[in-house]
C-alpha cells in the first residue's frame, strides 16, 4: 500500500553527519527523467586508539528510512516490517520522505540499533518509453511484501551515469511480464561493481511477475 503523505526518494544525501565515520565516496549513481538515484557509500569504521573498542556485529540489508517533518531520521523499517529506533539519529535530511537504502546496523536490544552505513539504492520506475537493455550480471533477486529487490553487478569505470527502471512488455490475467531497463551511458565497462535496486510492488498491477534481464551471458528470466 502507498504511504500517506510520504514521498519515497531514491538517494541518501551527504548530510548523514552522525555515522561512525565521515568519509564519503560517490562511485556509481543513477539519473533518469523519472527520478534521481545517488549512490553514496559511507565507510563502516574509522581508526581508533582505544584498545577497548571492538567491531560490532553488522547486519546489512535493504530498508526504508523515513524522515519526520524536520528532516530527522530516527528509525528504519526493514522489509519484514520490523521497525528499529536509531541510537544515532540522523539530522538535516529532506523532510517527510522515505529513503530507500542498503543499511548496515548493529542491534542494541529493545528494538534499537546503531546505524553504521547507508547506501542509497535506485527505485525502479516504469521506463518503457525510454527502454534500453544494456547488460548486467545478476547476483540475486527476491520478493518481499512491498518490493522486488535486485542485487546486480553492472560493469563500470566510474565515469558516467547509469539509468535504471523497468519495462512493461504485457500484463495478461494478473501476470506482468517485465524487463529491466538499464542504460550504460558513457561509462566504459571496465570492472564489475555491486548495485542494489528495488521495484515497488504497488507500481505493478499484477500478482505474478516475470522479470527478464539482459546479461553478458544472454537473457536471464525469473518468475516471482
Amino acid at each position: 500500500r502507498r504511504r500517506r503523505q510520504m514521498k519515497i526518494v531514491t538517494y541518501i544525501d551527504n548530510k548523514l553527519k552522525n555515522l561512525p565515520t565521515a568519509k564519503v565516496t560517490t562511485p556509481l549513481h543513477t539519473r533518469e527523467g523519472l527520478g534521481v538515484g545517488l549512490f553514496i557509500l559511507l565507510c563502516l569504521f574509522s581508526c581508533t586508539d582505544d584498545k577497548d573498542d571492538f567491531y560490532p556485529s553488522i547486519v546489512t540489508e535493504l530498508a526504508d528510512c523515513p524522515t519526520d517533518a524536520e528532516g530527522r531520521m530516527t528509525g528504519i523499517v526493514l522489509d519484514d516490517d520490523t521497525r528499529l529506533t536509531l541510537s544515532n539519529p540522523q539530522k538535516g535530511l529532506k523532510p517527510s520522505v522515505v529513503y530507500r537504502a542498503l543499511v548496515g546496523y548493529a542491534l542494541e536490544g529493545d528494538g534499537r540499533a546503531r546505524l553504521y552505513s547507508a547506501t542509497g539504492t535506485p527505485l525502479l520506475r516504469d521506463s518503457t518509453s525510454v527502454a534500453t537493455c544494456d547488460p548486467v550480471n545478476v547476483v540475486s533477486l527476491w520478493r518481499t511484501s512491498r518490493y522486488l529487490n535486485l542485487h546486480l553487478m553492472p560493469k563500470t569505470q566510474g565515469e558516467g551515469e547509469h539509468a535504471w527502471g523497468f519495462i512493461t512488455d504485457s500484463i495478461v490475467a494478473d501476470h506482468a511480464y517485465l524487463r529491466l531497463h538499464h542504460r550504460q551511458g558513457a561509462d566504459p565497462m571496465a570492472y564489475s561493481t555491486d548495485q542494489y535496486a528495488s521495484l515497488p510492488l504497488d507500481l505493478v498491477p499484477a500478482t505474478r511477475i516475470t522479470l527478464r534481464i539482459e546479461t553478458f551471458q544472454g537473457t536471464w528470466e525469473r518468475e516471482l
